[in-house]
Formats: structure tokens, sequence, C-alpha cells
């Protein structure tokens, strides 16, 4: 590849094309396929089950191998171990209930414990989308729903029947008031919330420590990260002659063929699809309203983000919610960052003073680089999303072992959603072990 538009002499590309047609190394490949057990009960599938006092509940662990685990594997409740695989819960309150095999943990469960005359209140989505129908339950200590014979307030006011939907975004209050043997009883107060889903911008750089023009493009995407959180970044570094950069994503090939970007760099994509570059080249200037025109604008989907990491192993859940569904061809994507990894850059800006560069030298030794794009976790150009329903939660977990040159403290994950046509309708960010919301 050629370093820059500006670098013209015929020999220098015609060596740089060489070594381009050779360079590349076979990606690490797909993740692997680790150990996950998934927590179970007799007392049901719900998010929050209702038992009696003095109730007795059975658990099983099973693995993702097929294997059960209920025997060897630890069981904790409300985060204290408990022996064997069957709890009794003697008093009234909120447990939690989770299993661990070796270091690999499970989902956890929830219970709430009731007396005779007591209701537990039950919502069904405690973070709602917009205009998303919220139901209200009220389950007696043998796990009936007594919803229809009591009377709901959501923030003081009485609604009709037991369920509740808001196209404003704020935090909500909701109780219920109940009637046993002529005598009124009130549950305590809950919350949930309402969000208006927002859309993030994807950011990709194209860009090398050997390329001393790429700065201007980083200068740009951190001008459009002070004007707003809205915004996905990833950094795709590719190597060129003499020291090989050390984040060169080995499939730079793949996606540059398959979006069009050509070898001079920098190239800046938005959405995946969209060249966003300075104008002219040979300029600073970027358009930051045509980022910002669309960052945190309202969107139809929403994307949520959680990790965790036993050892070398990374777990990370990608979430999706649609408000009217998917659409035929959408597919998930999820690459894997790295920052904080320090490494010289050239800097062509050493002697401008417009540059934020300007006498940093050249190169700029230990150079910070952020939001290195290290692995794509699904497929390189994303994963099929199955028919979704409005409303309705995709998720989709994966594992990864990290290599051991990766610092596990600075990894950080892009999730995409995309068309059929590899444009991206909405993105979300998070770093390992951060549980990212709905956006």
């Amino acid at each position: 590849m050629q370093l820059s538009p500006y670098l013209k002499a015929f020999l220098l590309f015609a060596c740089i094309a060489l070594i381009g047609c050779s360079k590349k190394e076979d990606p690490l490949g797909a993740p692997t396929e680790n150990l996950a057990i998934t927590l179970s009960s007799d007392a049901g599938t719900n998010e929050l089950e209702v038992l009696s006092i003095n109730q007795t509940v059975n658990f099983t662990v099973m693995g993702n191998d097929g294997e059960n685990y209920t025997s060897s594997a630890k069981l904790y409740v409300n985060d204290a171990e408990v022996q064997g695989s069957s709890y009794t819960f003697s008093a009234a309150g909120t447990y939690t209930v989770k299993a661990l095999f070796e270091s690999v943990a499970s989902n956890v469960l929830n219970f709430e414990v009731i007396a005779e005359t007591e209701r537990a209140l039950t919502i069904d989505v405690l973070r709602a989308m917009n205009n998303q129908t919220i139901t209200f339950g009220l389950l007696d200590s043998d796990g009936n729903n007594t919803a229809t014979d009591a009377t709901f307030y959501v923030n003081g006011s009485a609604i009709s029947g037991f369920t509740y939907s808001s196209g404003t975004e704020a935090n909500y209050e909701v109780y219920a008031e109940y009637v046993i043997n002529g005598e009124t009883f009130t549950t305590p107060v809950k919350t949930f919330s309402v969000y208006v889903p927002k859309r993030n911008v994807v950011i990709e750089d194209y860009t090398g420590t050997w390329c001393g023009y790429c700065l201007k493009a980083l200068v740009a995407i951190d001008s459009v990260k002070a004007l707003t959180e809205h915004v996905s970044i990833v950094a795709i570094h590719e190597s060129s002659i003499g020291p090989p950069d050390p984040m060169d994503f080995a499939q730079i090939d793949d996606l540059q063929a398959e979006f069009d970007v050509p070898d001079s760099f920098p190239q800046t994509q938005l959405n995946r699809t969209v060249k966003w570059n300075a104008t002219p080249p040979s300029s600073l200037i970027y358009d930051y309203d045509v980022v910002t025109s669309i960052a945190g604008q309202e969107t139809d989907n929403s994307v949520s983000i959680s990790s965790q990491i036993s050892g070398a192993t990374l777990s990370v859940d990608a979430k999706v919610i649609y408000r009217n569904g998917s659409e035929p061809g959408d597919k998930l994507v999820v690459y894997l960052l790295e920052s904080g990894i320090i490494a010289d850059q050239v800097n062509y800006f050493n002697s401008n003073p417009a540059s934020p560069y300007f006498g940093m030298g050249n190169p700029i030794v230990d150079f910070v680089h952020d939001d290195a794009l290290r692995n794509s976790l699904s497929g390189l150009f994303g994963d099929p999303i199955p028919e979704t329903a409005a409303f309705q939660e995709y998720k989709k977990t994966y594992t990864f072992t990290v290599p051991s040159e990766y610092n596990i403290n600075n990894l950080s994950f892009v999730v995409m959603v995309v068309k059929a046509d590899n444009s991206a309708k909405n993105s979300q960010h998070a770093e390992l072990g951060e549980n990212k919301i709905y956006n």
C-alpha cells in the first residue's frame, strides 16, 4: 500500500505495493467456545419467582457442553455459600441465587418470599423503550397472579388495568392496592424507567503508526467526542514498510475491499459505509456536523453490552431490541478493542502550528493509541440476527480466550447492528466488565 498521497516517489510506491501483497498474517480465528453454566430451579422460569415462607427450591446447573454440573458446583444464596443443591427459604425477603463451578459463574435467579397476606409486585420491563407496554403483576404466596383484583398507581395516579406505556423519558414509581377479607393492603413502591433509544454513530479510523498524516483524523475524532458522547470509535491499524505496527489487524484488507477504502491513509468511515475525510484532503478541516447531526438522534433500535472475564477467558452478551422488529438481513457485529497501547507515532505535523501535535517530535515517542481493533468476535461483517419481533430482546453470547499480549485491563467492545448492506443502524461501546444499558 502507499504511505500517503503526499509521498510521490515511484520507487517507494513500487516497494510498498510489493510488500502489501504478502505482509498479511492469518487472523486469530473464531472465538473459542468456552464453558458456560446455566442455573435453573423447580420454582419456575420467570425473572422473579415468588415463594411462601419455608418453601424449598431445588436447583440444577447445566453446562453448554450438555453436562450436568449440579453436584460439583457451589451454590450461593445472597452471596453466602450453602450446602447441597436445594435451599429452604425460611424468612420473608428478597434473595438472589447463583452457582459457581471452578471459575465459571452462572446466571442469577431472583426470589421474593412473602407471607400469606402479602403480595409481590412485579414489573415485566424495568427499563422500557418509549411507548413500550409495561405489564404489572401481583403475585400471592402460591405464585398466583391477582393483578386483575388490584388497583395500580403510577406516580401517585391510579391507572386503568395493569399495563402502562409512556412516550416520555423519565423514572417512574408504581405501587398496588389490594383487598383481603375486607382489609386494604398496599405494596411497597417499586421503580421503573422509560428511555428514548438514541443513535451512536460508528467512526472507523483506518490508520497506522507509520502514517504521519493520520494524526489529523485523530484530531477530528477527538473533536467530535468533545461534542457528543454518542459515537463508537474503532481504530483499524495496518503495517507498512519498516517496523510492523503492533496493532496491525490481519483482516484489514477484507474491510477495505468491502467498504471501498483506499490505501492512502488516513481514511475514516461513518457507520461503516460513508466516507468522512478532510475537505480538501490536504487540509485539516473536517465537517463535524455530518456526525453531530445524527449522533444522539432518536432511532428505532437499541443495543446493550455486558461482559465478564475469568482468568484469560472473557464472555460478552450483546443484546438488541427493536421498536418495530428486525429487518431481513440485519446482522450483529461484535469487535474487541484495546486502548493504552504505547508505540511511536510518525508525525508530519511537527512543524505545523495549526495542529495540536506541533512541536511534539517526529516520531512522537511513546504515543498512546486507543480503541485499536484487536479481534472480531462475530463474523467480520456480522452474524445474522434472526427475525425478532417488536420489543423482543435478542441476545447472543460470545466467549474468547484473550492472548497474553493483550492488556486485559484496557479491553473494550464495540457492538453494531448493521443492515444487509453492512451500513450501521446503531452501536454501543463498553469497557470489559462494564454493564452498558440500552442506549
